[in-house]
């Protein structure tokens, strides 16, 4: 098969599916808890705790996906985690106990793992050039925010007309068989690109540097921040000012609904913008909303807060796998996984550390959590920036064209 015969068109719509697909698991959270309470009749801590081992589960896959792609390629396991997908959530039908709960959700949570680690590479794959990668990474992670913004708002209403926590995952159910017809209908490329003949006769892997670890634990606490924020920010609020959970869910959507628009309009952004100055300012105006959200006393503040903190929070996932991807000449399936792994670490964690400070210091002190892991981020940030390799490689490979 040559290299370029591969349905470019089917590839994006499967990675926009991916993300959106994990965007379903993971925004929904703080809707979903307060059903799972009243189902199971535990605590919120508790449910927190059980969403640690869907977390587990999207790990595993992301923290090997860069074998497992180099071993059985990229179509199979894809179509493998939607069958997966599919039966999960019809024997939680059958059998909606706790304990099938608790096994369904890892399972769902490794098969979104392999969506996102494969969705990710497929962006970078057929996207070798430095801006049409970082603006197709940025709008594929904006069906990840579509799924928050869609499904915040379509979860909270059948809620409220008393429909079962089981609804989140017949949800779920179809996306996995709508994921399984695109996958079987597309043509993939081989897993790695082929090595430029510049390259082809060193026998030597390129380092990867500091620059990668350390936009690796961005990522981290990136992906450690926003779930905690999702998660506890519903049920802060509603404690706080007195909210229903319909009016408290009106906070989360706002921010999935700006955050979907600055994913769409920053795809252009960075197209003239260098990704550095991008990744910059939106860490430093997040820092700030997210700083409003936790501790302001005005609720209309808050709400406006949460609006700038999805617009600008909006480009950062993506931007920096992008620019992660770019501190090397060739990204290998083994760079992105790493990528990923040490940034789904933070959202293994994310539940049990809020869980843990929420049972210490309530629910003012969960949030915050959140305010600390983005100024950590800022600080690592600006150090990635002043090592990053990116500029010189790029500049350098695009003069030699």
């Amino acid at each position: 098969m040559a290299e370029n015969n591969y349905s470019r068109g089917s590839l994006n719509a499967v990675s926009w599916l991916s993300y959106y697909f994990v965007g379903a698991l993971v925004s929904t959270l703080g809707i979903v808890l307060g059903p799972l309470c009243a189902a199971f009749d535990k605590d919120p801590s508790f449910i927190g705790q059980v969403f640690t081992l869907m977390n587990i589960g999207m790990f595993v896959p992301i923290m090997f996906g860069g074998l497992l792609m180099k071993k059985w390629g990229l179509q199979k396991p894809l179509a493998i985690a939607a069958s997966l997908t599919v039966l999960t959530s019809c024997l939680l039908f059958f059998v909606p106990t706790l304990s099938m709960f608790s096994l369904a959700v890892a399972l769902i949570g490794a098969c979104g793992g392999i969506f996102m680690t494969i969705g990710s590479y497929l962006v970078v794959r057929i996207n070798p050039d430095e801006k049409s990668r970082s603006s197709s990474l940025i709008f594929t992670d904006f069906f990840f925010s579509l799924a928050g913004a869609t499904l915040s708002f379509v979860l909270a209403w059948v809620f409220k007309l008393g429909a079962s926590w089981i609804a989140m995952y017949a949800i779920m159910g179809a996306l996995g068989a709508l994921m399984l017809v695109m996958v079987l209908r597309a043509r993939f490329p081989a897993a790695e690109s082929p090595a430029p003949a510049a390259q082809a006769s060193q026998p030597c892997a390129e380092p990867w540097g500091l620059s990668v670890w350390l936009i690796c634990l961005a990522l981290f606490l990136f992906l450690l921040a926003e779930p905690i924020f999702t998660m506890w920010t519903p049920g802060y609020l509603q404690s706080r000012f007195g909210l229903l959970p319909e009016q408290a869910a009106l906070f989360t959507t706002v921010y999935w609904v700006t955050k979907a628009t600055g994913l769409f309009l920053n795809q252009f952004t960075v197209k003239w913008m260098k990704l550095r100055t991008f990744l910059m300012i939106c860490t430093l105006i997040g820092m700030i909303a997210i700083a409003l959200i936790a501790n302001s006393s005005n609720s209309t503040l808050i709400l406006i807060a949460c609006g700038f903190f999805g617009f600008f929070n909006s480009g950062l996932f993506s931007g920096l796998m992008s620019y992660g991807s770019l501190q090397v000449s060739r990204s290998s399936p083994t760079l992105i996984s790493a990528l990923l792994t040490c940034g789904t670490v933070g959202t293994l964690l994310f539940a049990s550390v809020s869980s843990l400070v929420n049972s210490r210091f309530g629910l003012h002190g969960a949030v915050n959590t959140a305010t600390i892991a983005y100024a950590l981020l800022l600080l690592t940030l600006i150090v990635a920036v002043l090592r990053s390799k990116a500029e010189r490689l790029h500049h350098t490979a695009a003069a030699s064209v």
